[in-house]
């Protein structure tokens, strides 16, 4: 099969759909505990991850259970690397195979490394705690051999963390009567012109666009989304700079007063530089998900090592993970999906406002594959607003 992105895709191939920050707590850092494993002699388990992922702790944590094992860690700083091992892997001869067990791979980029095979579909029946998910998760990873939502197909990844969209601005920098934002709409505020960062993917921009309007941001036709085009004409004329990485600095210094990031890397923002503020808009937001996928170009494995890898997915879909993924590093499992703000653990608690709220969680969408003539649209839509 040809490695072959859409142009969706191949527009977002040089960018991470999620930019994370590192972020490892208590001085225990993802290096020295790969140095310490391979101290170690016995089976391992192989995980490529981004290097903040999993604390570090969790790691440590899984290798004192008693159905733990080892961790070797391939630890990379973007997704987009993540997703360039698998087609590595993939073009590997069985000889030369050296691969993870699991591989942390966005949601957004699921259908693709399905189409492109370098993933292989998942045998959840023995996963003790998967039956204790939210049905969004089996609905989400569960897809054709084209990589699209189908509920009699094979389930294909176990999501274990995720974010929603959120806007991250600085207060001091509002006009002293103003309101504080809430909407999407208030991104076109006269005080955000030319002062506003959205993230530079196109699936992302025209989504919250289509969800300001009241749509979905999965529309296989956006033009007859009423509206969409003025709306993103205006919002246009909002961006100082379509960027993913940099916008912290850029609020820091005053180069922009709002940006469009990821909860989970607003989280440790907000508890650092007290005048910022966050809003998740009532009309709902766009999701994204981390999942563990296994390579297809896997080599054979011993039932120890089979039964660790499992393990592995278990322990990351329990109770005692969500609470110290909030805790070291800031992350929410999938178990914490619908829940209300009183009910997480207390470092996603604060400030308030962060916390996807039930009701908006349903208005809520994750990126969706779609269809070729859809992509086409979007493409199109996308070169129109950027020239």
């Amino acid at each position: 099969m040809v490695n072959q992105y859409s142009p969706l895709e191949r527009e977002a191939e040089g960018q991470m759909l999620m930019n994370r920050r590192s972020f490892l707590a208590g001085g225990l850092t993802v290096t020295a505990l790969l140095a310490g494993c391979q101290r170690v002699s016995g089976p391992s388990l192989r995980l490529a991850m981004l290097t903040n992922s999993v604390p570090a702790q969790l790691l440590n944590a899984f290798q004192q259970l008693p159905q733990g094992s080892n961790i070797a860690v391939t630890p990379e700083d973007s997704l987009v690397k993540l997703y360039g091992l698998l087609q590595q892997w993939h073009r590997q001869t069985e000889d030369s195979l050296s691969t993870a067990d699991w591989v942390s791979l966005a949601d957004y980029w699921l259908a693709p490394a399905i189409r492109q095979e370098l993933v292989q579909p998942l045998e959840v029946s023995t996963l003790t705690h998967w039956s204790e998910l939210a049905v969004v998760w089996p609905e989400l990873v569960r897809r054709s051999a084209e990589g699209m939502l189908n509920s009699s197909g094979s389930i294909w990844a176990v999501p274990y963390r995720w974010s929603h969209l959120v806007v991250l601005y600085d207060r001091d920098r509002l006009p002293r009567a103003s309101t504080p934002l809430a909407t999407w709409a208030d991104l076109l505020r006269p005080e955000l012109r030319r002062r506003l960062v959205l993230p530079n993917h196109p699936r992302l921009v025209l989504g919250l666009a289509q969800k300001a309007l009241g749509a979905s941001a999965n529309s296989e036709d956006p033009a007859v989304v009423e509206g969409l085009e003025p709306f993103l004409a205006d919002l246009h004329s909002q961006v100082r700079v379509y960027n993913s990485d940099h916008y912290l600095e850029m609020l820091l210094v005053g180069d922009a007063t709002a940006a469009v990031v990821w909860s989970d890397d607003a989280l440790p923002l907000l508890k650092q530089y007290r005048n910022l503020a966050v809003a998740v808009p009532p009309e709902g937001t766009l999701l994204s998900a981390q999942l563990w996928v296994r390579p297809q170009a896997i080599a054979p494995v011993s039932e120890q090592a089979a039964a660790t890898a499992l393990n592995w997915l278990d322990f990351c879909l329990g109770a005692d993970f969500a609470t110290q993924l909030a805790i070291f590093g800031q992350g929410t499992s999938t178990r914490l999906w619908g829940a209300e703000r009183s009910q997480l653990p207390e470092p996603l608690q604060t400030p308030p406002a962060l916390a996807l709220a039930p009701d908006v969680a349903d208005q809520s969408e994750f990126l969706l594959p779609l269809s070729a003539a859809a992509e086409d649209r979007y493409s199109q839509l996308w070169q129109s607003l950027r020239s």
